[in-house]
């Protein structure tokens, strides 16, 4: 059970790092005004992120944590006088502002989920374990219809008033979050 854990935890933190890397080259090409600096740099922010992987902090924002960690590479790649001469694309005043820009738009993010947990908890059963198979265990229609005995066409129907309903939930919920901020 604890070997399934952690390797559960492992592999969602894998998820998490893949899915930074574009954000987080961006960010570095900004800095660097360079890709393949910006790669160099990435890519020993990764085995420092994976290095420091037990220091993250779950619910926080990791597209920030490994920005923070590549400008600290970077930072040092500045100091360390081993690398050829680096030009920022970016003053202090508009890195600051894309950093905001960054944050709110990870804010977003991380509401939109929250918003579709909420919604995918409040399907049927049935909707909502085809929902967890498909989506988050990755199963097949085919898997999935000879596991509920059922023919791959329901499942897919099944799913696609999954669908639907999850859009009406989300679209609802959006709607009362704008009433409370107005």
């Amino acid at each position: 059970m604890v070997t399934n854990s952690i390797s559960s935890k492992h592999a969602d933190f894998e998820d998490q790092l893949r899915s930074s890397q574009v954000p987080v080259l961006g960010y570095l090409v900004r800095l660097t005004g360079n890709i393949h600096d910006a790669r160099d740099i990435l890519q020993g922010a990764n085995l420092t992120a994976w290095e420091k992987r037990e220091d993250f902090e779950d619910g926080s924002s990791f597209v920030s944590w490994l920005r923070t960690i590549a400008r600290n590479h970077y930072l040092n790649s500045l100091r360390s006088g081993n690398r050829r001469f680096m030009q920022p694309l970016l003053d202090e005043d508009l890195e600051r502002l894309v950093e905001a820009r960054t944050g709110e738009r990870e804010a977003e993010k991380q509401r939109q989920r929250r918003v579709l947990q909420l919604c995918v908890g409040e399907l049927p059963e049935t909707q909502r374990g085809v929902v967890q198979s498909f989506y988050m265990d990755g199963e097949s229609l085919q898997t999935i219809a000879t596991k509920h005995k059922r023919k791959r066409n329901a499942i897919g129907q099944l799913l696609h008033r999954a669908r639907q309903n999850l859009l009406a939930c989300t679209k609802k919920r959006a709607l009362s979050e704008a009433r409370w901020d107005l």
